[in-house]
């Protein structure tokens, strides 16, 4: 019966006890950390890009003139600057570190520019004889770049846009038919005919420029970019058909 006594008290008093200490504490609860923002730049990334392309040249035109022995005065000279619509492919491959990447470039364009004249006079202004060609051209423009790029996806999330530079060189492959006089007037013609050539000599070219690229999808893009031309050799002084030029590309990009 004492024994039995005890066991009741020793019940009473422990169902005391947890009445007094109030309910068990809740468990902490450690809330689950927000996933990285999710960007559409990737590294070891394959890009393909299809373009329209714009080109003018930033000379203005100019006159050179060469006076013979027998005092005939030959000039020849162009007004304005070479310009025309075309369209190229692009492709570019980027690093692991998904901020560089090296890129083949290539585009054709149609030249036109203003009219090429050449005018012989003789001495002391005793006769004056001139003749005008236009000049066009087909040009195709082959470059190698270095990118670099910023995913601004990385810092914003939703904001799938990357501007980036670039910079590199390549070659300028011209052609043009027809520009030539036949005059009764040799040294007008050798000048004409000469000048008139100079589009069609390939020439090697360096260029930098940048753009902006902005992504539907981790593989559809858009883009625009510019970039500032110089061409090497040719006679800049007066032949405004191959020069420095601007060239402006617009498209859409194809990531992979």
């Amino acid at each position: 019966m004492k024994r039995l006594t005890s066991l009741t008290v020793l019940a009473l008093i422990s169902q005391a006890t947890i009445s007094f200490a109030g309910p068990p504490e809740p468990k902490e609860v450690i809330p689950t950390p927000a996933p990285p923002p999710v960007s559409f730049f990737r590294g070891n990334e394959f890009d393909v890009g299809i373009f329209a392309t714009y080109v003018t040249g930033t000379n203005g035109g100019g006159s050179r003139t060469t006076t013979f022995p027998d005092g005939d005065t030959v000039t020849i000279s162009s007004g304005g600057s070479p310009n025309g619509w075309g369209g190229g492919m692009d492709f570019t491959y980027y690093l692991p570190w998904k901020y560089l990447g090296f890129r083949f470039q290539g585009a054709g364009v149609e030249l036109s520019s203003q009219t090429l004249t050449g005018t012989i006079t003789g001495p002391n202004n005793s006769f004056r004889f001139s003749r005008s060609n236009s000049i066009s051209a087909g040009a195709g423009i082959i470059t190698g770049d270095v990118v670099l790029r910023l995913p601004l996806d990385d810092f914003w999330p939703n904001v799938h846009l990357a501007p980036y530079v670039f910079g590199g060189g390549g070659g300028v492959f011209t052609g043009a038919g027809g520009n030539t006089i036949n005059t009764r007037f040799p040294e007008l013609n050798a000048r004409f005919n000469n000048a008139s050539s100079n589009v069609n000599n390939d020439r090697g070219l360096g260029h930098i420029g940048g753009g902006l690229e902005y992504r539907f999808t981790p593989h559809i893009a858009i883009f625009g970019e510019a970039g500032y031309d110089w061409v090497a050799g040719g006679q800049h002084n007066f032949n405004s058909s191959v020069k420095n030029f601007v060239q402006t590309n617009f498209g859409l990009r194809f990531a992979f």
